[in-house]
């Protein structure tokens, strides 16, 4: 069977934009091509919306005119999930961002994150609403041509960072009913993590690790796609491929060399040929945050504006180009971004919070400070800007006053990881 993996220059395409990698094969010749992204889920509660790259990954993979998208987990924040109509919510806007993969009628199979699984409304709602409906199961199988796609759940009750039970035996029965096709696996939690998740990944049970992977090279597994760490990584452990497929939108880790950058994954498959192109995806948002840090105002401003061209109605671009143009007093634009904000996010209040948070992130702690107190000015009771407040003072080193934001914080909000973190952070400063 013959194995392709095409590497990309990740500077180049920073540099000078990204694009499709080129290869001898025409479009015509192409047999079946699937799309595999994920780990998409908003950075934290505070930016609850999908991330901007995820509708430019999206969008990016429509066009590629696939036969399937595979995601790889971790829809969603999910920890900050405390109520029905909160999952409700969540899932609510990872469709509106998926939207054009279903207006198209692309079929998309998701496999359950960790983030999916942290609270009982979260689990609730992914189940509902992605398990197969033909098994009734979170895992299960899907043939299209001479492929056989094996979607697998390493987050079931009880059986977290491992495949066991009844899962793997049905995996057993699954594979010996593919022999011949080019098998392709999809699970969150990689068998072999790189960077982060070193141990709660699949090797945290490394017996059962080692047996499943011993299984997917009896059966020719020709790729295995994860997610959970959010990075790209292609690797082969004694006969066994897999790629971490997780730079959909969550925050990346490690650096440009771990492989921390946005991208998915195109596949084509000709035969007995299996074409892996890896499509890296130029942040605008990202881009411009870090110009914005560094003081290069005109330049994050001109990215901004370009992500806005792309995509209007997301509010991470008109945040940081209407903080541009304040810091550049460029008035009619200014005024023109709060309106366009106010629209997106129905609200003074969560306008102001939401420019108070992007400054304190980049460091403009005098213009965070102008923003948090206009919120709060607004609504005394809000946790959000307490929260954002006492951090605020941290930075600024009146470690007095941040400690009582902190206390005005705390009883504001029900998030036990809050809570926890708000009471460290006390301790910590006194």
């Amino acid at each position: 069977m013959k194995r392709k993996l095409q590497g990309v220059c990740i500077l180049l395409v920073f540099l000078f934009g990204c694009g499709t990698v080129s290869t001898a094969q025409r479009p015509e010749e192409q047999a079946l091509n699937f799309v595999v992204m994920g780990d998409n889920r908003p950075a934290n509660e505070f930016r609850p919306e999908q991330p901007y790259i995820y509708f430019k990954a999206v969008q990016k993979a429509v066009a590629l005119d696939p036969a399937l998208i595979l995601n790889t987990g971790d829809l969603v924040l999910g920890y900050d999930v405390d109520s029905r109509e909160k999952a409700k919510k969540e899932f609510d806007d990872f469709e509106k961002a998926t939207a054009l993969i279903r207006e198209k009628d692309i079929p998309l199979y998701i496999t359950m994150g960790n983030h999916s699984g942290y609270t009982e409304f979260s689990r609730e709602a992914f189940v509902e609403r992605y398990i197969n409906k033909d098994t009734g199961s979170l895992y299960y199988s899907v043939d299209m041509k001479n492929c056989h796609f094996i979607i697998l759940c390493s987050e079931l009750e009880n059986e977290a960072s491992q495949i066991t039970g009844k899962q793997l035996e049905w995996l057993k029965g699954d594979l010996k009913r593919a022999e011949g096709k080019h098998i392709f696996v999809l699970l969150h939690r990689p068998l072999y993590p790189k960077i982060e998740h070193l141990k709660d990944s699949l090797n945290k049970y490394p017996g059962k690790r080692d047996a499943l992977a011993e299984l997917f090279k009896q059966y020719n597994v020709s790729m295995v796609f994860v997610g959970h760490v959010h990075v790209y990584n292609f690797s082969v452990v004694d006969g066994l491929g897999q790629i971490i497929a997780g730079g959909s939108g969550a925050p990346l880790v490690g650096t440009i060399d771990d492989g921390a950058f946005n991208h998915f994954f195109h596949v084509i498959v000709n035969g007995d040929s299996i074409d892996y192109r890896l499509i890296p995806l130029q942040n605008e948002v990202q881009l411009a945050t870090q110009l914005m840090e560094e003081g290069r105002i005109q330049g994050a401003i001109s990215l901004a504006e370009k992500a806005m061209e792309m995509f209007p109605d997301h509010p991470m671009p008109h945040i940081i180009a209407t903080t541009g143009y304040k810091l550049d007093d460029r008035t009619v634009e200014y005024n023109t971004g709060i309106t366009k904000l106010l629209s997106i996010l129905k609200g003074q209040e969560e306008v102001f919070f939401r420019l108070g948070e992007f400054c304190l992130s980049v460091k403009l702690l005098d213009l965070s400070d102008y923003y948090l107190s206009k919120a709060l000015a607004i609504n005394k009771n809000s946790f959000n800007v307490w929260y954002h407040y006492a951090q605020l003072k941290t930075e600024q080193k009146q470690y007095d006053t941040a400690i009582k934001m902190y206390k005005k914080a705390l009883p504001l909000t029900k998030n036990k990881l809050h809570k926890q973190k708000i009471k460290e952070r006390i301790e910590e400063l006194k």
